[in-house]
């Protein structure tokens, strides 16, 4: 039977990729990065265990002994905590530490193939088992965007490519043909209420990948607790890119978003 290995961070992701896997017949091996994680996985898996990231050669161990070599690593991983881990690196992790040029994502994701590379491990795009997650280009929702919201809708387009082509984010909240916010280390929902918050009502919301972006880390997501953070802070268009994005549970984000008359849809 074939086996995979899932490192698994938080969010709906890990949870939908271990069931894929379950059902297409594989045995799932998860490695867990904090409680949260290992909870909402809970009955998705052949073998389970929690390990604090910053333990690298135990967690590499955990393949090994239960001779996998695909893995998949999936799930939100918070920037500023798993920094303050450095402290706690063991001496493998350290060695590693030493081949970052800096602490943006790119750099991290470069380091993570070379460990994998280095023990015999195979990365396994994020979409292996998701790729029904993607959508087409459409709108979505019952409501279309309105003028004004298709001229910030362009804008938010051009600002987010520029910001994707340096790889400092994934997302913008624009309104008024000005940007309200672009995401930096605190991920796309503070970015979102932090940038709605600025504009205080009817900002736009784009998220798209990288210029250069890895099949194997951080592909850009939505799904209705993104939709649920635009409705609380007063924004009124959500943009992805078609094709690139996932969409997590894509009958109830649309649902949030005709019941809040939010337009959403696809580029």
């Amino acid at each position: 039977m074939n086996k995979i290995g899932l490192v698994a961070g938080e969010g709906a992701l890990p949870r939908l990729v271990a069931q894929n896997a379950l059902k297409q017949g594989y045995q799932v091996y998860i490695l867990a990065i904090n409680l949260k994680s290992f909870i909402d996985l809970e009955g998705k898996y052949t073998n389970a265990v929690i390990k604090n990231p910053a333990k690298l050669k135990e967690s590499l161990n955990f393949f090994h002994e239960n001779e996998i070599k695909d893995i998949l690593v999936i799930g939100k991983v918070k920037k500023l905590e798993a920094i303050s881990k450095i402290p706690f690196l063991d001496e493998m992790a350290k060695n590693y530490l030493k081949q970052l040029f800096n602490f943006e994502d790119n750099s991290f994701h470069n380091t993570l193939q070379n460990i994998m590379k280095d023990n015999n491990l195979n990365l396994i795009p994020q979409s292996y088992f998701l790729k029904d997650l993607f959508v087409e280009k459409a709108v979505f929702s019952k409501r279309q965007a309105t003028e004004q919201e298709q001229i910030d809708l362009n804008y938010g387009i051009e600002m987010a490519e520029k910001a994707a082509a340096l790889e400092v984010s994934q997302c913008v909240v624009v309104k008024n043909s000005s940007v309200m916010a672009f995401e930096a280390a605190e991920g796309t929902d503070e970015t979102i209420k932090r940038g709605c918050k600025m504009a205080r009502k009817n900002a736009v919301i784009v998220k798209l990948p990288w210029k250069k972006q890895s099949e194997f880390f951080d592909l850009p997501t939505v799904g209705p607790k993104t939709m649920e953070t635009i409705i609380k802070y007063k924004g009124s268009l959500l943009a992805i890119k078609a094709k690139e994005t996932f969409v997590v549970d894509m009958q109830k984000t649309i649902e949030l978003a005709d019941k809040h008359n939010i337009c959403f849809l696809a580029f």
